[in-house]
């Protein structure tokens, strides 16, 4: 509920001045990207899982951006995104992969190159969670490879942080580089007291193809 809250304040405060600004092009559904990286992840609030040891993922993102003016516009990604921690105790991963789909703001400045930052929120399914590795019990070594998605929420929503560059390479598509991070809001454990929560950072490359103007 505070999302929505937020984003019926934020966006009409986003697109002030914008659409009526000399020179602008009409807004229009502007470029398609598809980009892919490497996720740094890890779960806090919650002693099962190391607060400095994080978990290693990949992602990937087909996003979409409706330009209002030439610096600001609405964005949209879906993304299958491997999120998790490490036990605090043993050589034991959690991994939790995600299909999410953010939904941000997006403000660009400068011409060739172009950088740009967004903000927004997200949210995400659940699409498998497993724990794997292995640890010494009496001296022998215990192999650990179960499925444990019954033990989380099928259902993951939070905040979203991104920046990142844009560089021309023809007339229809560009080069882009982004560092962006997410921070949970919700329990992502069924049965746990102390309410852990996602939040990872990424950092991927990828490649806009423009359908509208540039």
């Amino acid at each position: 509920m505070m999302i929505i809250i937020i984003f019926f304040v934020a966006f009409p405060l986003f697109l002030l001045n914008c659409l009526s600004a000399e020179g602008q092009n009409n807004p229009q559904f502007r470029y398609l990207s598809l980009d892919a990286g490497l996720n740094i992840a890890g779960v806090h609030s919650d002693s099962q899982f190391d607060r400095h040891k994080k978990n290693f993922g990949a992602n990937v993102s087909l996003s979409g951006n409706y330009y209002f003016c030439e610096s600001r516009s609405l964005g949209a990604s879906l993304a299958f995104e491997q999120k998790g921690a490490t036990d605090n105790v043993f050589d034991v991963n959690t991994n939790l992969n995600y299909l999410s789909l953010p939904v941000y703001f997006q403000w660009t400045t400068g011409k060739d190159p172009r950088f740009f930052i967004n903000t927004g929120a997200y949210t995400a399914w659940l699409v498998n969670a497993t724990r794997r590795g292995d640890y010494q019990d009496g001296g022998q070594t215990v192999n650990v490879n179960d499925n444990v998605k019954a033990d989380f929420r099928s259902f993951d929503y939070g905040l979203v942080l991104g920046f990142g560059i844009m560089v021309r390479l023809y007339d229809d598509f560009d080069f882009k580089v982004t560092i962006r991070g997410s921070a949970g809001l919700s329990n992502i454990a069924k049965h746990s007291p102390e309410n852990p929560q996602n939040y990872h950072f990424n950092i991927s490359l990828g490649y806009i193809y423009y359908i509208g103007f540039r």
